[in-house]
C-alpha cells in the first residue's frame, strides 16, 4: 500500500455506508449522507446522515517489527519494516434540527443502528461482493487494498465514557451518541531508492594555506552607550575560507551588520539590545578560528527590570543610581513613561503607558540628560491581554451557554478561552475589547475565566487568594498576600471593615501590606479587591 492507503480505506467505509444504508427502506424512501468531516464542523448536520471521523492513528504493535512481506503487485517485498497502522474511527449520526420538534434524536438513533448494523454484517471489505458494493470495483474498493496480503478489517473498539468525553471535549462540542470502532491492519510500504552509480574518479590534490587566527589590538572607542559606533583594529578579519561575524556579548554580528570589513579593521555598532554587561566581550571569528575577546563598557546600563510582564498602566522598577544634576527619562514602545526617581533606594519607577494598545514583547530605554543625551540598553517588558469582567449567562432550551469577557488587547489571530477545566477555541478575534463564545450545553456560571491571545495568557477572573503569611501578626506588622492575578492598577485590601487602598500592585501572584490599626484583637477575614473584582477571603489573627 502507498501512503494514499489511509484515506482509500475511509471512502471505501463511507462508500460501503452510503450503499447499505436504509436498505430495506424502514425509514421511509429518502436517501441519507455519508460524510467523513470532524464532528465540530457544521457541515455534519446540514443533513440528516451519519459522520465517519478518524480520530487516531495508532502504529499496530504487532506488525511493527517485522518486514514488510509485500502484496500480490510486489510480492518480492522488503528487507524493511512497513509503517503498520490501526485506524480509529468514531461513527456519529447527525439530524438536521427541525423547528418545533423534540424527538430529531430519535431518527439519529435509528440511523447510528442502521449504520452499526452495516458494519456489523459486512465486517471484512475485501469479501463483500453484491450489487451495493463489490470489492473488485476499483471505484469502491481501491486496487491498493485489494492487493495486499492482509484483508481490512472493522472491528467494535470498546471505549471508556472518559474517553468519549475527551474526544469530545477537545473539539468544543457537545456530546453525541458515538460508537467506536478499529480497522486493520493497513501496511504502508517503506521506500525504495534506486542505486545510484558511483561517481567517477577524481584526480585527488592538496593544497596547504596556513591561517591565522584574527587579532583585535584594539577597540575604538572602550567605553560608550549602547547602539554606539565602535572601531576594531587588528588583523586576520578577513579569510576566503569563511564570511567573518562579530560576537558582542550574546548576539552575533554578521558582515551585512558590518559598516566596514578590511584584514585590519571593522566598523559596526554595539547592539541595543545586548543582555549581558555592562562590560560585553566582542570576539571576532574569521576562517573557522576565533580572536582573543577585547571588552567594551557599555553606560548607562539597566541590569535588570520588575517584574518582566504585565499591563499598561502599572509600575516598572528600574534598579539604577541617577547621578546628581542628571534627568531621567524613561520610553517603554517609544512611548514616554511617568517616572518618579528614588535616589536613597537608587531606582527608577516607570509606568507602562496606557496607550500600548498590542500585547507582546516592548522595549524599555533609559534616556540620561545631563548635558549630553545619553541611551542605555534594551531591556522587553511584555504586555499582556488584560480581562476586566466576566459574563455568563445560560439557556436551556436548546442548551446553550455564552461566556463574554471584557478586557483590553483581546484582539488576535489565534484565541482561546480558558473556562474552568474546558478549553474553548474562539480562533481569530478583530474585537480588541470583547470576546464571546458559546457551548451548545448548561455550564457552571461560576467557573474561573482567562484567556489565550496568540500564546499569551491574561490574568484570570475571579482573582483567587491562596494565604497570608504570617497568618498570625500585631496591627502594623507586614503581611505578605499570596494568590492569583492580584497585579492590578487599584487594589484594596479588606481586614474585615477596615480597607487599605494599596493602589497598583505589579505582581501577579503577591502584595505585602502592613495591618492597619483598628482591628479588634482575634480572627478577621482577609481579601483583596483587584481592578473592582474581589478574590475569596482567609483568615488572620490579629495578636495583641
Amino acid at each position: 500500500m502507498s501512503y494514499l492507503a489511509i484515506g482509500s480505506v475511509t471512502k471505501s467505509i463511507a462508500e460501503l455506508l452510503t450503499k447499505k444504508l436504509n436498505k430495506p427502506q424502514l425509514m421511509g424512501a429518502g436517501t441519507f449522507r455519508v460524510t467523513a468531516l470532524p464532528p465540530d464542523d457544521d457541515r455534519v448536520s446540514d443533513a440528516d446522515g451519519v459522520n465517519l471521523f478518524l480520530y487516531r492513528v495508532a502504529e499496530s504493535p504487532f506488525a511493527n517489527n517485522r518486514d514488510w512481506p509485500g502484496d500480490r503487485a510486489n510480492p518480492a517485498g522488503a528487507r524493511r519494516p512497513p509503517l503498520a497502522l490501526n485506524l480509529h474511527y468514531l461513527l456519529t449520526a447527525f439530524v438536521k434540527k427541525i423547528a418545533g420538534s423534540a424527538q430529531d434524536d430519535i431518527t439519529a438513533q435509528q440511523l447510528l443502528g442502521d449504520a452499526m448494523a452495516v458494519l456489523h454484517n459486512y465486517p471484512v471489505l475485501n469479501d463483500i461482493h453484491d450489487s451495493d458494493f463489490d470489492s473488485d470495483l476499483d471505484t469502491q474498493f481501491p486496487p491498493e487494498l485489494r492487493n495486499s496480503f492482509d484483508k481490512t478489517k472493522i472491528m467494535p473498539s470498546p471505549i471508556s465514557m472518559e474517553e468519549f468525553s475527551k474526544i469530545w471535549t477537545g473539539l468544543s462540542k457537545a456530546y453525541r451518541l458515538s460508537v467506536a470502532y478499529e480497522v486493520s491492519l493497513v501496511q504502508i510500504e517503506p521506500f525504495t531508492f534506486p542505486k545510484v552509480p558511483s561517481p567517477p574518479v577524481q584526480q585527488i590534490g592538496l593544497q596547504v594555506v596556513t591561517i591565522e587566527a584574527p587579532l583585535i589590538t584594539s577597540v575604538e572607542p572602550s567605553a560608550g552607550q549602547a547602539g554606539a559606533p565602535i572601531t576594531l583594529r587588528g588583523k586576520g578579519f578577513k579569510s576566503r575560507a569563511a564570511a567573518t561575524s562579530a560576537t558582542v556579548g550574546d548576539i552575533t554580528l554578521t558582515e551585512a551588520d558590518f559598516t566596514k570589513l578590511t584584514a585590519s579593521q571593522i566598523d559596526l555598532s554595539i547592539p541595543q539590545t545586548v543582555q549581558r554587561g555592562p562590560r560585553v566581550s566582542i570576539v571576532v571569528s574569521a576562517g573557522g578560528r576565533e580572536s582573543p575577546p577585547v571588552y567594551y563598557d557599555i553606560s548607562p546600563w539597566i541590569a535588570s527590570i520588575t517584574p518582566l510582564r504585565g499591563f499598561p498602566g502599572l509600575p516598572l522598577l528600574i534598579p539604577f543610581e541617577v547621578p546628581p544634576g542628571v534627568t531621567a527619562s524613561v520610553e517603554i514602545d517609544s512611548l514616554p513613561a511617568t517616572v518618579t526617581v528614588d535616589g536613597k533606594n537608587k531606582t527608577i519607577a516607570a509606568i507602562v503607558p496606557p496607550a500600548i494598545a498590542s500585547n507582546g514583547p516592548k522595549a524599555v530605554l533609559l534616556k540620561l540628560n545631563g548635558g549630553t543625551p545619553q541611551a542605555s540598553n534594551i531591556r522587553f517588558f511584555e504586555v499582556l491581554p488584560q480581562l476586566q469582567s466576566v459574563s455568563v449567562t445560560t439557556v436551556a432550551g436548546p442548551a446553550k451557554t455564552t461566556i463574554v469577557v471584557n478586557g483590553q488587547r483581546l484582539d488576535g489571530n489565534d484565541v482561546r478561552v480558558i473556562y474552568g477545566n474546558l478549553s474553548l477555541n474562539v480562533g481569530p478575534n478583530a474585537n480588541s475589547g470583547q470576546i464571546s463564545v458559546s457551548v451548545d450545553r448548561i455550564l457552571s456560571t461560576s467557573e474561573s475565566v482567562s484567556v489565550l491571545i496568540d500564546g499569551r495568557q491574561s490574568n484570570t477572573l475571579p482573582p483567587t487568594l491562596e494565604s497570608v503569611d504570617p497568618s498570625e501578626a500585631f496591627v502594623g506588622d507586614p503581611v505578605v498576600f499570596s494568590g492569583d492575578s492580584l497585579r492590578g492598577q487599584a487594589v484594596t485590601a479588606h481586614f474585615g471593615a477596615v480597607n487599605v487602598n494599596v493602589g497598583a500592585n505589579a505582581y501577579s501572584a503577591r502584595l505585602t501590606v502592613t495591618v492597619p490599626p483598628g482591628l479588634a484583637i482575634g480572627p478577621v477575614d482577609v481579601k483583596l479587591t483587584v481592578d473592582g473584582n474581589d478574590t475569596n477571603t482567609v483568615r488572620l489573627s490579629v495578636l495583641g
